[in-house]
C-alpha cells in the first residue's frame, strides 16, 4: 500500500471507531459527550499540542541552525560558528538515522 492509501485507511478506521464510541456513550444519560472529532484528532494530542514526528522536529532544528549559521558568518563570530557546526553535525547524524 502507498502512504496515501495507508493514511486513508487509518482515517476510515479512526472514523468508524469514533462513530461507535460516540453512539455507545450517547446511550448513557450520565454522559455529556463532546463530539469525538472535536476531542480526538490524529494531528493533535488531547491537550491541544500538535504532534510532530521526531524527523520533523530534527528538520526544523536543522533549518534554524542554518539560519543562525548565516547570521554568525555575517557577524564574523567564527568561534561560535565552530560550536554551532558541531551541534549541526550531531543533529544531522540523528536525522540521517531516521
Amino acid at each position: 500500500m502507498t502512504p496515501e492509501q495507508l493514511e486513508e485507511l487509518s482515517d476510515m478506521i479512526a472514523s468508524k471507531v469514533l462513530d461507535n464510541l460516540h453512539f455507545k456513550l450517547d446511550q448513557d444519560p450520565n454522559f455529556n459527550v463532546m463530539p469525538a472529532e472535536e476531542f480526538l484528532h490524529k494531528d493533535v494530542d488531547a491537550f491541544g499540542n500538535p504532534k510532530y514526528s521526531e524527523k520533523d522536529t530534527l528538520a526544523r532544528q536543522l533549518t534554524e541552525l542554518m539560519l543562525t549559521k548565516e547570521k554568525l558568518i555575517q557577524e564574523e563570530k567564527y568561534e561560535l560558528l565552530q560550536e554551532l557546526q558541531e551541534i549541526y553535525d550531531k543533529i544531522k547524524a540523528d536525522y540521517d538515522k531516521l
